[in-house]
């Protein structure tokens, strides 16, 4: 079990400090295939290296900003509650049909013969045109031509068989059915019906948002956790290191056994951190809408801004902005509509009607259209309507059931508003409770800290042992875990209150507005909304984009429609699909790009590294000699290694084998190695030479927003780093 734990320990050190350093090996020197000119120990990188692939890392560091930005654009459930929203604005729209003028075309005609002593038989035509209007207090309008002939065979004289009318007619209901709020009922419901709908989409968004809230805290705070047990495995593989060098001896062998244990350990604690990190990004991923496996980098910690409100103010903001009391109170008015409704449907069905025009007559079609202008006859007339269900059963009881409907919607309002008091007050008492939370872990922390130096002090005076300052190692992390953990339930715990106060919305700049519903985010993401063009190839094609304008309303009807032709949509400044990368510098070997690796590492993020250009460079070989075979070539490289020569063999266009002990970029370090090596015994003469050097490019970054790119600049400016924000092409 030693041997593996040591085994482990050895590869996830070397996986988490330079993952690049499996690049540095030294090049073989194989004579039969002569290896490239090697880098000098300082400067000088080999010149025919083999270029290594551009490694892009799926890494994206986001803001909450950001992320915020891509879940009220992206987030699938979000969309789904929208097309809810669209649904019932078109039900909206089609309930205004009713005011869609109808016209009415018929024809019939026929011949009837009877016979007899004296044959005879009758033709008839008869064809009509209308057009019937509803009007808003529940009657109609009709307005109506007729022509047709009734003709009599055999006859003996010309008659005037066709008779043509011109007609308008009025039916108005009295009692039942009448009045607008009668008629334009399924109008009202639908109005209502979207508007409840857009209360549920805001109350999805503020939902959405803070799920994204808290889903990036948990994953900022995990990322952290995981460091701290990688740093707690690094420091525990020193302390090993350290004891194995102390005297042997019982208490040596302890303190070994001590320290392998705790690597295991902590192994273990890392392996699940890990896990945790990486469970988490799948859950933000989608949150924010986005399917494409990236490893996300958290760029702000959780928030510690503290809430405004007192208790009565947040209990008054939630009462007035609470997108589901706000529902409940739609309900309510529904419910007192249908009421009111059902009340005048009880009534009996009293109903007049009136109607009147002109006829005229002749000896065909023409003829009596035209005595209708002329000398026209008129006729009209009038009746009443009058019909009541014996007993009135199923009205009554209709309006008996609307108006127990009502009654539960006020009290379904009243329990709500209770607990939506008890809810904000708890929210307000949780507050304390996490501060002061917070402020206790913060002083655990620095009495944690200063246990372990004194453990650390003690132990190098030999009056603590390994086990000691493991116990006060393991302590600190705690506490540092702890007082993350604390700070993200302070920041999760403002969230809560301001979703359950209805105000989350508004403190993350998100506006829904409710004369055309959409979310602003111009305050909230700027230019970055969307995901950055490579994110976008793969997340478009299974996740559809919500609509960039309203519903579009037909013509004549933009005065009757208020909210019910819109539907919310998600938009803000166009998304411009940026990503920014910091551009660290340009290297000729790797090795001159350890430090700003290991540097940029210690901010959190992974380095890039790209083939750059191939440089010409003027250096100075020490020429050692020449050789016909590879024998002799591979003596003298051997001596020339065994005396820490950094050698190689290079075949010149004679195809002889010529030994160099090194290559230099500058003549005094080639000068310097030449008299070292003539100190031992060694003779070679310095040769300048033109070789081709490789580069490298060093990066790091993939971000939304520039202002997260120029947040870590400064941070590896702070460290010593210089860097350059870039935008991607």
């Amino acid at each position: 079990m030693t041997l593996f734990s040591r085994f482990m320990v050895l590869s996830l050190l070397a996986v988490s400090l330079h993952p690049l350093c499996s690049h540095a090996q030294p090049e073989s020197s194989n004579a039969s295939s002569p290896s490239p000119e090697p880098a000098d120990r300082t400067v000088v990188k080999q010149p025919a290296a083999v270029p290594e692939r551009q490694m892009q890392p799926p890494q994206l560091i986001l803001s909450m900003k950001a992320a915020i930005g891509m879940a009220v654009t992206r987030n699938i459930d979000l969309l789904i509650e929208s097309q809810n929203s669209k649904l019932a604005s078109v039900e909206a729209l089609k309930s205004y049909g009713i005011y869609n003028p109808v016209l009415n075309v018929s024809g019939t005609g026929g011949v009837s013969a009877v016979p007899g002593e004296a044959f005879f038989s009758t033709k008839n035509m008869t064809a009509t045109v209308g057009l019937t209007q509803y009007i808003p207090t529940g009657g109609t309008l009709t307005a109506t031509t007729q022509t047709g002939y009734f003709k009599f065979e055999p006859t003996t004289t010309p008659s005037r068989e066709w008779q043509s009318t011109a007609s308008i007619g009025f039916t108005q209901p009295l009692l039942k059915n009448a009045g607008k709020e009668t008629f334009e009922l399924n109008i009202t419901l639908a109005a209502t019906t979207h508007q409840d709908s857009l209360e549920r989409f805001r109350g999805a968004a503020n939902e959405t948002v803070s799920n994204v809230i808290t889903a990036y805290n948990r994953l900022y705070v995990l990322r952290q956790i995981r460091e701290t047990r990688e740093a707690a495995l690094i420091s525990a593989q020193t302390l090993l290191d350290g004891v194995r060098k102390s005297e042997a001896g019982a208490a040596q062998q302890l303190e070994i056994a001590n320290a392998e244990f705790a690597i295991a350990q902590r192994r273990k604690d890392f392996i699940e951190a890990s896990r945790n990190v990486t469970d988490q990004e799948t859950n933000l991923r989608y949150q924010i809408g986005l399917d494409t496996p990236l490893h996300i980098v958290p760029s702000d910690p959780p928030s510690k801004v503290e809430p405004l409100e007192t208790d009565e103010q947040a209990v008054n903001a939630a009462l007035a902005s609470r997108s589901d009391l706000k529902q409940l109170k739609v309900s309510l008015q529904t419910a007192q509509l249908q009421e009111r409704v059902a009340r005048h449907q009880s009534l009996p069905d009293l109903s007049i009607n009136a109607s009147g025009g002109l006829t005229g007559t002749g000896y065909n079609f023409g003829e009596s259209y035209r005595q209708l202008g002329n000398h026209p006859g008129t006729f009209w007339t009038a009746g009443m309507l009058f019909s009541v269900p014996l007993g009135n059963t199923t009205a009554h009881n209709e309006y008996i059931k609307s108006r127990i409907r009502s009654e539960q919607a006020r009290d379904q309002i009243k329990a709500l508003s209770w607990r939506i008091r008890n809810d904000v007050e708890y929210d307000m008492r949780a507050l304390i409770s996490a501060r002061l939370q917070m402020q206790l872990n913060d002083k655990s922390t620095q009495s944690a800290e200063q246990r372990l130096e004194q453990y650390r002090k003690s132990n190098l005076l030999k009056t603590a042992t390994i086990q000691d300052v493991i116990n006060a190692e393991n302590d600190l992390n705690v506490a540092r875990n702890s007082q993350l953990e604390a700070i993200e339930t302070f920041s999760n715990a403002v969230t809560k209150l301001w979703k359950d106060t209805g105000l989350l919305l508004e403190r993350s700049g998100i506006h829904i507005d409710k004369a055309t519903p959409m979310l602003d985010l111009a305050t909230v993401t700027g230019e970055t909304a969307s995901a950055p063009p490579e994110l976008d190839q793969t997340a478009k094609s299974s996740t559809p984009s919500l609509p960039s304008t309203p519903e579009a309303v037909p013509a004549g009807a933009e005065k009757a429609v208020t909210t019910s032709n819109v539907v919310p949509v998600l938009t803000g400044k166009p998304a411009a699909s940026k990503t920014y990368t910091l551009i660290i510098g340009e290297f000729s070997s790797k090795a001159m790009m350890a430090d700003a690796i290991s540097k940029i590492k210690s901010v959190g993020l992974i380095p890039q590294i790209k083939d750059g250009p191939q440089k010409t460079e003027q250096v100075v070989r020490l020429y050692q000699g020449k050789y016909r075979n590879n024998s002799s070539a591979q003596k003298f490289l051997k001596m020339l290694q065994l005396n820490k020569a950094n050698g190689f063999i290079h075949m010149d266009e004679n195809k002889r084998y010529v030994v160099y002990a090194g290559s230099f970029i500058d003549q005094n370090s080639a000068i310097k190695e030449q008299e070292r090596l003539a100190r031992v015994g060694i003779k070679v003469r310095p040769e300048k030479s033109s070789v081709s050097i490789a580069t490298f490019l060093l990066s790091t970054g993939n971000f939304l927003e520039r202002e997260a790119a120029l947040k870590y600049a400064l941070k590896l400016e702070q460290i010593g780093l210089n860097s350059n924000v870039t935008e991607n092409p």
